[in-house]
């Protein structure tokens, strides 16, 4: 099945050959979380993946390859992460759900982006607010496993304009798989999120009513 992954190149000055966008976002990934499960160096963890040719690990983290899905599967399951944030970056991080700082990351881009789309100073007001230099504040967006502490937290639902331990909660409006949903699902998984345990009980009762009907 994989039969194309198995005769692979080393990289050298003198291969040339592209890198897929996509495939570089994907590879970023599995380094990341190669990293999150404490293997260093990507020969580290290619130990675990002792049938594998040489350099097939190596290529899809530089993104000059684009993983197979079944590999894909066996790096979620050596690194306890989830393949379909592997894969497409969306979904909790890790397969067993969403842990504090995965939801930390997530609302965090999330309110950087809106500052981001009110224009160039709305950005810049943002960045400055959280008393921490623009380059510093990317490294926060692009890397999920940067440790966002409880000042900084704090700090940035301040910024945003967010109640205190909002970070810390899951939010459909932040959620990039929900957002990948239809606008009448999303605005239902919404109303259900925010009402307390009656309503949703309600909720659910209704819903029930309306199948069985």
């Amino acid at each position: 099945m994989q039969d194309s992954f198995l005769q692979m190149p080393k990289i050298n000055s003198t291969t040339a050959r592209s890198k897929d966008p996509v495939a570089v976002k994907i590879g970023k990934r599995i380094a990341q979380a190669r990293k999150m499960a404490g293997f260093k160096t990507a020969r580290e963890f290619r130990r675990k993946l002792s049938k594998w040719p040489e350099n097939r690990l190596s290529w899809y983290e530089a993104g000059y390859s684009m993983p197979h899905p079944d590999d894909v599967e066996r790096i979620a399951g050596l690194t306890g992460s989830s393949a379909c944030w592997i894969m497409f970056g969306l979904g909790p991080i890790r397969s067993g759900g969403r842990d504090l700082q995965a939801v930390r990351h997530q609302n965090l881009v999330y309110l950087y982006r809106i500052a981001a789309e009110a224009g160039g100073r709305a950005e810049a007001t943002f960045v400055s607010a959280l008393h921490l230099q623009a380059d510093k504040v990317a490294e926060y967006i692009d890397n999920p496993f940067k440790h966002i502490g409880e000042r900084l937290a704090r700090r940035i639902e301040k910024v945003g304009g967010r109640p205190r331990r909002w970070l810390d909660e899951q939010h459909v409006e932040s959620d990039g798989l929900c957002r990948s949903f239809p606008d009448d699902l999303r605005e239902l998984m919404t109303l259900y999120s925010e009402v307390d345990e009656k309503g949703k009980e309600l909720i659910l009762a209704l819903a029930r009513t309306i199948s069985e009907g």
